[in-house]
Formats: structure tokens, sequence, C-alpha cells
């Protein structure tokens, strides 16, 4: 029978906050994250003989309730651990001596952050022991950078400098590089900024390291996101040049498997070509299955890429820098974030909405020609 969501909450009551390890959002990205933190830390602490509690929360309940339902029986065979579910980022906070937070971008960093029924709240709730304990946060958002910088900074005013991860409130960003399918695999890079060294070896250590493959101490806090946002804005430009040569090819004669291999072994190779090739049946006979294979489903929303796209334009813009290429991306990945049709898939849709762009093209001209034609007759 399934634990209640009443039952796992007074179990939580047997691990110290300091042991405790709080999750907060669980879309495409993050419940893969979770799973491995989950999966790792509870290996880890069960042969320690350490008791641990996983809180997680989600503002979509169902999405909590999934993923207690694949997790519970693994913990209930484990004596002393515990998962609890939570709607309220305050919760987490309050119950949590470490936080990791995977959310969609800026206004909902501030939201959990800082908003009513927030971290701050629920540290303020439980601040004799935060400042005691301390309180590792974590946050892997890809969001602008003064964003992460403000609310570290917040977080640091309201309970004082921290000098080591074990005193006061530590804030790390932590954006991720890698997909859903580096989340999967658990093969992420994370570029961190931390103004605290020994707070970024902590969480290497204990946190981001089951959950990727590696992470880079990018500077102070800040300095991951502006990693992060340049390495998108070569992200989305070469996924659209990707597809671009994929379209051209196949429209050209050649087939998608073919000309993925070219790519792949001369220098138009990328992660787009490689791993992620916006072509579907490009990758066969590999060790990868791209979004492509799936009708583009899954992976890396476009919309999320014309998101992260904004944000490398107002980075740009604050360092008084022109970026012809990704001002022509954004464009670009902006419109298909305005369509149905491609918003939702994931972001190698560029190469279905090349072909669909020429072929809506090629309409018009047989449309045309038509109605010349007739005029012609008529005439």
């Amino acid at each position: 029978m399934r634990p209640s969501f009443r039952l796992l909450s007074q179990a939580a009551k047997t691990p110290t906050r300091s042991s405790s390890i709080g999750f907060i959002g669980l879309g495409a990205m993050g419940r893969e994250m979770a799973h491995h933190l989950v999966t790792k830390t509870l290996a880890e602490r069960t042969q320690q003989g350490r008791p641990t509690s996983f809180v997680v929360c989600d503002s979509d309940h169902a999405t909590v309730t999934r993923f207690i339902d694949g997790h519970s029986s693994q913990i209930a065979a484990k004596a002393g651990h515990t998962l609890v579910p939570t709607a309220q980022p305050s919760s987490v906070a309050k119950l949590c001596g470490t936080v990791v937070t995977m959310l969609p971008s800026s206004p909902q960093v501030r939201d959990v952050y800082l908003g009513e029924g927030g971290i701050m709240a629920g540290l303020q709730d439980a601040s004799p022991t935060a400042q005691e304990d301390g309180t590792l946060l974590i946050d892997c958002t890809t969001c602008d950078r003064a964003t992460g910088v403000e609310v570290a900074a917040k977080m640091g005013e309201t309970y004082g400098p921290s000098s080591g991860p074990s005193s006061a409130v530590t804030m790390l960003d932590a954006p991720v590089s890698g997909g859903v399918s580096g989340a999967a695999a658990a093969t992420l890079t994370f570029l961190v900024g931390s103004n605290n060294t020994a707070a970024f070896e902590q969480a290497r250590d204990a946190v981001l390291s089951k959950m990727g493959a590696r992470a880079i101490h990018c500077g102070p806090n800040g300095a991951g996101l502006t990693a992060k946002i340049a390495n998108n804005l070569v992200l989305g430009a070469t996924m659209l040049a990707t597809a671009e040569a994929m379209a051209l090819g196949v429209k050209g004669g050649l087939s998608a498997e073919l000309l993925a291999h070219v790519l792949n072994t001369s220098t138009g190779r990328s992660w787009s070509s490689e791993v992620n090739n916006p072509a579907p049946g490009a990758l066969r006979g590999t060790k990868h299955s791209p979004p492509a294979d799936r009708h583009w489903e899954g992976g890396f929303a476009a919309r999320l890429q014309a998101k992260d796209l904004r944000l490398a334009l107002a980075a740009a813009e604050d360092v008084g820098l022109l970026v012809p290429m990704a001002t022509m991306a954004s464009k670009i990945y902006d419109r298909m974030e305005s369509m149905d049709e491609y918003k939702f898939k994931d972001f190698s849709v560029a190469f279905k909405a090349l072909l669909d762009s020429a072929e809506a093209a090629q309409a018009e001209k047989r449309e045309a020609a038509a109605a010349r034609e007739k005029a012609g007759v008529a005439v």
C-alpha cells in the first residue's frame, strides 16, 4: 500500500534538519536530478547509518505525487529514511539544511525564494536552527544574472555574512548544461557561482556530484549564470545552423543519416549534430536517441530556448556588446514560441519549422501560379 502524505510527513520528524535535503521544481530536468540525488544519497547514507529526510516540492500536486509513488518503496526498504511531499517552499526551507531549486526562469526564482510562503519565510521560521546548523541553497535555474545576484545578496543581508558553509545561509547559482538526456544520465555539468569556495566544495561533493559529472567554479555569485547564458547562446545558434544544414541536405537528396555522419566526422560537428540532431533518423545506429526520433517530444522546449536567448540579449546589452547572431536566433525562437505546434517541442524542432516554412512558401507559389493561369484563361 502506498504511504500517505500524512504518514510520510509524520515520519519526517526522525532525521535532523542538517541531514535533510529539499528539492523544489520537479519539471523535465528537476525530476531526473531529484531522482539521482535521492537514490545516491540514500545509498550513501544507509551505508553510513545516517537517517535522511528528502523533502520534495512542486507547484503541481500531481507531479509531487508521481515522484513520491516512484520512490516510496525504495525509501520504505531503508530504515530511518523518509520522503516528504509539500506544496510550500517555506516548508522545504524550514525542514532542510540543504535545498536545491530547479525552476523555469527569473520570476519563479524571485517568487520561490523571496515571495510569500517562500524559502526566506521558511528560514525565518527556522532561523535559530538555520543560524546554528547552516543552510546551503543551490539554485540550478537558468535565470538572469541580476536576479541570481540579488536573491543571494538578500539572503546574505537577512542572515549576515557567511564565512563558511556551516555558518548562516549560503546561496550558490549552479545552472546546468547537458539537457534532459544529461539529467537522466547524471552527466550534467554544473556552472557554479559562489562567493564562498568552501560552500562550493561542500555543494560539489555532497550534492552536485550525485546529479552530474562535473561542477566548475566559475567565480563569485552570478558567474555561473554568465557562463551558462554564454553557453546557451552558442547552443541556440548551433542548433539553428545544424537544422538549416540538415534541411538543406535532405531537400537536396541526401539521407539524414548520411549527412549526420558527414557532419560528425568533419568540422561541422557539434552537440547539436552528434547528440541532439534535429532530423528524424539522423542518428540511427548510434547510442543517441534524440527527441527528433519521437516527433520532437521531450527534451528542452523551444519556448525555454527562446527564454535563454532573451537572457543572452539582456546580458549583452548590460555589457554594451552587439550580438547579431544571437539577435537573429532569438527572433527565430521567439516566433516558434508563439506557435503552438512548436513551442512545447524540443528546440531541435527548428528543423521541422524550416521544412514547414519551405513547404508553405512552395504552396504559396503554386497557388499564385494557378491564379495567374486561371486569370490568363479567363482573359
